[in-house]
């Protein structure tokens, strides 16, 4: 029996007479003998690898492995596919064919020995279909260090940056340790003082990270652990102070602190920044009787000065009075200036005769008189006034 078999520009046929492979077929129209003739047709438009059950049948054909591109992958090889200059897909181990008749085919065969692909198109491979399933994505954010563990053992130090690993060869962890300043409370420490008063602590410390190996080797969590020395610095600073002294001098808390954690903060790749008390907080009865200590205080402190001034005061007048009984004349210009003072606060003085001295003579009356004169010469002049 005669069969006409057509095979389009764009395929590939294969020949089967009853179920085994006989031959390929090109384009064109092929006549062909026999009962149990049968073709399978493929689509060489296809940019997906073949997806032929008898692949390998075909593959041992000359003919067919002329039309087609193979990656046959060992189990540490990847293939990254390029058709028509972009990148199409990721292979996995494996045997992998594409056609090459109308598209142009390119493999770029990997090692995974490498553990890391490094690429200048790496961002145009991770976004293909396939690429995440023989990728893992690694993306170290800027201002941080990218610490890469491999098999549970530190293995490199990476920079902010995207970074991509195979898949299968090994177990790739990446633990991202923060460079910038980081800020640790030390909030709500319950504290007693050497003279047993109980007061509510809060510190502030910063710290940022200068060794991103020893950090991520000495500590779990580095914030933690300053956490801890820093709290037990607070309380032995604390601790051995009484409240006078350490209200009077709350810097040096900080600073004693700050001496006393940086040698462990060095210890976990870390530098201590400024550390300080923030609050501390006195319970209620305590702030009523430091607000009487001050009160009162502040009261001995203005009695203080104001008998101070006092006596500055009757000194300023003694030493005056001398100065006056020993000059007849500067008798007189205290005289005149009184007498100015008082003219100043009258609307008008009525004189006859004695001329200045007769002036002065009322407005002060009776020197060396006595206080009833003084009164009566007074209410004589404010008559006349």
């Amino acid at each position: 029996m005669l069969t006409r078999i057509e095979i389009a520009r764009h395929e590939r046929g294969f020949l089967y007479e009853g179920v085994n492979y006989t031959r390929f077929l090109r384009p064109g129209v092929h006549w062909v003998w026999g009962l149990r003739v049968g073709v399978t047709k493929a689509s060489t438009r296809a940019v997906e690898p073949i997806d032929l059950d008898d692949l390998d049948v075909y593959l041992r054909d000359p003919e067919v492995a002329a039309d087609l591109v193979v990656a046959d992958l060992s189990g540490d090889e990847r293939a990254i596919v390029w058709i028509d200059g972009r990148v199409a897909t990721v292979l996995g181990p494996g045997r992998h064919a594409f056609w090459s008749d109308i598209h142009e085919v390119k493999l770029e065969i990997h090692s995974t020995a490498a553990l890391r692909l490094e690429h200048p198109q790496l961002d145009a491979i991770l976004a293909v279909a396939g690429a995440r399933a023989q990728l893992s994505e690694l993306t170290v954010p800027a201002g941080s260090r990218g610490m890469l563990f491999v098999d549970q053992e530190l293995a490199d130090e990476l920079a902010p940056g995207r970074y991509a690993y195979w898949t299968g060869a090994a177990r790739i962890t990446l633990r991202t340790v923060e460079l910038r300043e980081v800020e640790v409370d030390v909030a709500g420490q319950e504290i007693l003082t050497a003279d047993r008063v109980s007061l509510r602590i809060n510190l502030a410390a910063g710290y940022r990270v200068v060794d991103a190996r020893r950090s991520v080797e000495a500590a779990v969590n580095v914030t933690t652990a300053l956490y801890r020395e820093l709290q037990l610095a607070l309380r032995e600073a604390i601790g051995t102070r009484k409240l006078d002294e350490l209200l009077a001098a709350k810097e040096t808390v900080g600073q004693q602190i700050a001496a006393t954690v940086a040698p462990r903060a060095k210890a976990l790749g870390l530098e201590l920044g400024p550390v300080g008390l923030k609050d501390v907080i006195l319970p209620g009865e305590m702030k009523v009787l430091l607000n009487q200590v001050v009160e009162a205080e502040k009261r001995a402190q203005a009695n203080l000065i104001l008998r101070r001034e006092e006596t500055a005061a009757t000194r300023s007048l003694l030493n005056t009075a001398k100065l006056i009984e020993a000059s007849p004349t500067l008798l007189r210009l205290k005289e005149l200036e009184a007498a100015e003072r008082i003219a100043g606060q009258v609307d008008s003085v009525q004189v006859v005769g004695g001329g200045l001295d007769a002036l002065v003579q009322q407005l002060l009356p009776g020197r060396g008189a006595t206080r009833s004169e003084e009164r009566r010469v007074g209410k004589e002049c404010r008559s006349r006034w």
